[in-house]
């Protein structure tokens, strides 16, 4: 039995290069109950919150004359009780996020005409680009949900269609994936996370002392006990479990894009190339607030399937120079992996 869990719990709902740019005017301020549900969220389950003295955070709000300078106060204390993560959005910041939710889920069902075989020139490799996915805030959770299982249907399918028997490798890039929602992006490659049949966790959530791992089994993602997400069209099986992964990263890939990152790291035959990532890999729960806003809450770190991830930038396996084109030397790396190194006695695939 499917278990809808709420998508306001402990994920990374809302990536942080998602929201840069200002959604809310500077002046928008949450109501006086709604501050102080945000400082209390905050002062008890914020990761970071033990560098605030919430004392003097008050004190400093309360002394705050102008909506300007409360504004400042608030994202000062959501800056250090989040290192840089949290949020808060106000209602109609949230109504102007549903186009921007519109496009990303588009693109992630119908990709841009750059395909596979133009990024991945050798036709021995695979080549699934993984981008930002954004809930729309405007739906309701159930049509949420069904919005991301598309999503993730749609990025196996991709999977699905290049692995012919003539794949010796795969290429997974990150390099634009800025964040959002990370459950449909993780089912979606869920067949490049491993053999599905060993049912192991990718990666967790911790918070304090308390872990929650993610897995990838029975064509469906798992948050702890709980199941997230997941389709009988989902359950995709890649032909080599084990074939060569390269994973392409860089300073956009942030929140859960980071997450995919983490995800795949410590898979064996796997490796990053690139640059360091945006130093985001921490998780969020969004909880609506009194006056309908929303409160972006950094609760816990991400790791990796060995327990590895202290939430600021990932680095790569390979550091590729800036300007320099990290597919490059991931091409090369597959290529000299055993299994291409076979392959490569074969015709490629036209």
């Amino acid at each position: 039995m499917r278990v809808l869990v709420s998508f306001r719990a402990m994920l990374p709902a809302l990536g942080v290069l998602l929201c840069v740019g200002g959604v809310a005017a500077a002046q928008e301020l949450p109501s006086p109950a709604a501050q102080a549900q945000l400082l209390a969220l905050l002062e008890q389950r914020a990761l970071y919150r033990d560098r605030v003295d919430w004392a003097q955070a008050r004190a400093d709000l309360k002394a705050a004359d102008t909506p300007a300078k409360t504004r400042a106060v608030l994202d000062a204390i959501l800056l250090r009780s989040s290192a840089g993560h949290g949020r808060w959005i106000s209602p109609r910041a949230l109504t102007a996020m549903s186009p921007q939710a519109q496009l990303l889920q588009s693109t992630m069902l119908q990709p841009p005409a750059a395909t596979a075989a133009t990024a991945a020139p050798d036709g021995r490799l695979g080549w699934v680009a993984v981008g930002a996915y954004l809930n729309d805030p405007a739906l309701t959770e159930q049509a949420q949900y069904e919005a991301m299982k598309q999503a993730a249907i749609a990025l196996q399918a991709r999977i699905r269609d290049q692995d012919d028997g003539q794949r010796c490798g795969w290429i997974v890039d990150l390099r634009g994936n800025s964040g959002g929602n990370m459950w449909p992006m993780l089912l979606g490659i869920g067949p490049l996370l491993g053999d599905a049949g060993a049912a192991r966790n990718v990666g967790r959530f911790l918070d304090g002392t308390t872990q929650k791992p993610w897995a990838y089994r029975e064509g469906g993602v798992w948050n702890g006990d709980a199941h997230v997400l997941g389709s009988r069209h989902t359950r995709y099986a890649l032909r080599d479990p084990h074939a060569p992964v390269a994973v392409l990263v860089g300073p956009r890939t942030g929140s859960a894009g980071e997450a995919i990152t983490l995800a795949l790291r410590g898979r064996p035959a796997t490796r990053s190339f690139g640059q360091p990532t945006a130093g985001y890999a921490t998780a969020n729960m969004s909880p609506t607030l009194v006056d309908g806003s929303r409160l972006v809450l950094t609760m816990a770190l991400m790791q990796d399937r060995t327990g590895q991830g202290d939430g600021g930038p990932i680095r790569p396996d390979v550091s590729v120079a800036e300007g320099a084109d990290p597919a490059t030397a991931a091409r090369d790396w597959l290529r000299a992996q055993p299994a291409c190194r076979d392959a490569l006695t074969r015709p490629a695939p036209r």
